[in-house]
């Protein structure tokens, strides 16, 4: 149990270290996700069974550029189990971006299999947290669909592209 308490307390200061800044305007500004290769390594040990096809560093930091540009106009990024299911049964295409770290895995185990089906490409990041840092805000995000747009084109189809070539190979 001493061992969860100390997860969460390190959870808390990184939240609080890398979240929130104050620029010269005096406006609170939440910045994106920052780690490095060791301590990236370390929050993918954390990830549960199913997280398949897992972002490495490079490719996480790039789906976090992208959220971050997404998430400034709402249209643009769904997030959320509910919203995120509402939008794949009404054909919505996007690259959907799942956190690793979820527990229980129950929660949203049925994603990968739906986004198959849908053919939507997915893709796991190891950490809920900084899913949550990217779209800007400091809760925890399960998981989100980022849908296209000219805003951010160039970015979302050089990620697009490599998620797809992250589809994971079907045992038979």
């Amino acid at each position: 149990m001493g061992k969860r308490k100390e997860s969460k307390s390190e959870i808390k200061e990184e939240l609080d270290e890398t979240a929130a800044t104050i620029d010269t305007s005096g406006v609170q500004v939440l910045e994106g996700p920052t780690t490095e290769k060791g301590e990236y390594d370390e929050l993918c040990e954390h990830v549960n069974a199913i997280s398949q096809p897992l972002a490495n560093r490079k490719l996480a930091k790039k789906l976090y550029k992208l959220i971050k540009k997404a998430s400034k106009e709402k249209k643009n990024l769904v997030q959320g189990l509910s919203d995120v299911q509402r939008a794949v049964r009404k054909d919505e295409k996007g690259i959907m971006v799942l956190a690793g770290n979820v527990s229980p895995i129950d929660i949203y185990s049925h994603i990968p299999a739906l986004c198959e089906e849908k053919e939507i490409p997915y893709v796991f990041t190891p950490s809920r947290e900084h899913l949550g840092l990217a779209a800007g805000h400091r809760r925890p995000s399960v998981l989100m669909m980022i849908k296209p747009s000219d805003d951010y084109i160039d970015l979302y189809n050089e990620v697009s592209e490599v998620v797809n070539r992250l589809v994971p190979e079907v045992v038979q």
